[in-house]
């Protein structure tokens, strides 16, 4: 081959009709399957085609020397576009390919698209550093402290699986805490008792609503899902197998559908037993306000639509709630009282079963919150020093 034109020993170089020069060589390896590899562009002199090769040759000795596989150039031309990839594109693929609920990849992508995009979209995934990372961070929602732990949890992950992808060497996002906050909102718990007042002094279409959600604990978005065909025989059993969200019109885009639904937050349909104490409201409710087929829903829509919205349901309480001293109460608080109640007779997995939870953080907070157990258990430790007292006496 050493007379063959344009032949150098390693590599070839050909002048094109243009005048530029075309350099290219064939790959590691033997047999009559090696492949050429081509440089991406034409050089304008031979000098600069020959520093291509040599280069190229010098990344295929290495490669051979450190026992690792050499990227061709095509392979490193692609790696290349990936790590100059900026965040806005790398974050918007990393929140589409995630196994999460409809609700929740909402709530993604707003916090992406409205308080990480904005200020770090346009950089590169490589070029993202620590002190990037803490300049945007002091200066993203200071005034709500929520949100603002929920966007550096989301970028903290988004990089995180940078680094499993090989762009990052380390996840620049080490900010000790940023990830958490303290609630500025506390659940507003009733008592058994005003909790059956509120039962019995709302509209009678939504009595069977506090109820399911109080002593049940279903979500919203649960109980707005319900069904005659998910209410069991005699009203013994309720099964929740899914859930409803509704996105803005912006959320769902030109088109997309507002209203979505899915199986329950934790992927997981659940049977709850209903408490016999709230059976026959239940069935009072499935005999005056539901309609006759198995789909109809538990709660109608008040003035059409798909579901009923949470708007009809505080205003229906606000009044109620009023009148009970509990104007503070949230929709949301029903649930809270139904975990309280839980923790009260049942064990942590007894809790998580009940509630739907998937994870053991969500249930134990209730086995803290439960009203009077700092008294109850107080009590008993009375009562063990007592006995423990009279024992001795008795001895002696």
């Amino acid at each position: 081959m050493s007379g063959t034109s344009g032949h150098r020993g390693w590599g070839w170089i050909r002048k094109r009709p243009s005048g530029r020069f075309q350099a290219s060589f064939l790959g590691p390896g033997n047999g009559p399957n090696r492949k050429r590899y081509f440089a991406p562009t034409t050089f304008s002199n031979r000098m600069r085609a020959e520093r291509w090769l040599a280069n190229e040759r010098d990344l295929i000795e290495r490669a051979a020397e450190a026992g690792g596989g050499w990227l061709t150039p095509d392979q490193r031309a692609a790696k290349a576009a990936v790590v100059a990839e900026p965040l806005s594109e790398y974050g918007k693929r990393w929140i589409a390919q995630r196994n999460i609920k409809a609700r929740t990849r909402i709530h993604y992508e707003t916090i992406f698209r409205e308080h990480i995009e904005p200020k770090l979209g346009g950089i590169a995934i490589a070029n993202l550093s620590g002190a990037t990372i803490r300049n945007w961070y002091s200066v993203t929602l200071i005034d709500r402290p929520t949100y603002r732990a929920q966007s550096y949890s989301l970028l903290k992950s988004i990089l995180e699986t940078s680094v499993k992808d090989g762009l990052l060497f380390a996840n620049p996002c080490q900010i000790d805490g940023a990830g958490s906050t303290k609630s500025e909102t506390q659940a507003v718990i009733p008592t058994v008792e005003q909790l059956a007042e509120i039962a019995e002094k709302i509209e009678p279409k939504f009595k069977a609503y506090v109820l399911i959600s109080a002593w049940c604990g279903l979500r919203f978005g649960e109980a707005m899902e319900l069904r005659r065909k998910d209410i069991g025989e005699n009203a013994e059993v309720i099964s929740v197998a899914r859930g409803v969200t509704h996105r803005t019109a912006k959320q769902a885009g030109p088109g997309g559908d507002r209203c979505m639904r899915s199986t329950p937050k934790n992927g997981k349909p659940r049977n709850v037993v209903v408490p016999r104490y709230i059976r026959p409201a239940i069935i009072d409710h499935l005999a005056n306000h539901v309609g006759s087929e198995p789909d109809s829903l538990l709660f109608a829509p008040v003035r059409g639509g798909c579901h009923l919205s949470d708007k009809v349901i505080r205003d229906a309480l606000a009044p109620t709630l009023k009148s009970v001293g509990l104007h503070h109460l949230r929709i949301h608080d029903l649930r809270h009282f139904a975990g309280t109640q839980v923790a009260r007779v049942g064990n942590l997995i007894e809790t998580m079963n009940h509630l739907g939870h998937s994870s053991v953080g969500a249930s134990l907070r209730y086995q803290h919150l439960v009203n009077g157990r700092d008294v109850e258990i107080a009590e008993a430790l009375s009562a063990l020093a007592t006995t423990a007292k009279l024992a001795v006496v008795a001895d002696a």
